[in-house]
């Protein structure tokens, strides 16, 4: 694995659709979400008004997480608002599938 990437969890911890929240080793949480065969990883804040995205909602057809507070809409691919009232994206993170691990580049 690369310099940089944290291992936060192992493949088969997150079902396919299903999002969580997980810990940097510097104590930074973020959400992992696993959709597609993929992983994407988050600021677990939305830029709103600071919900906790891990106790929204995850939209599989459209790639969306939903902040619980407004259900303003983040695209979990690039972290774009997709539906307001969040004005500001949300930061996202590189993540890589190694063996049955999930890592993330921690700092990016």
């Amino acid at each position: 694995m690369d310099e940089g990437f944290e291992r936060v969890a192992g493949v088969d911890e997150l079902p396919e659709g299903q999002m969580t929240a997980v810990m940097l080793g510097d104590g930074k949480e973020l959400l992992l979400v696993h959709t597609g065969g993929s992983f994407f990883a988050l600021d677990i804040m939305c830029t709103h008004q600071e919900a906790w995205l891990d106790s929204g909602f995850f939209h599989r057809e459209s790639m969306e997480v939903e902040c619980p507070l407004h259900e303003g809409r983040f695209d979990v691919r690039t972290g774009a608002v997709t539906c307001p009232p969040p004005t500001e994206p949300i930061a996202t993170y590189e993540v890589a599938v190694e063996g049955d691990g999930v890592f993330v580049r921690a700092g990016s």
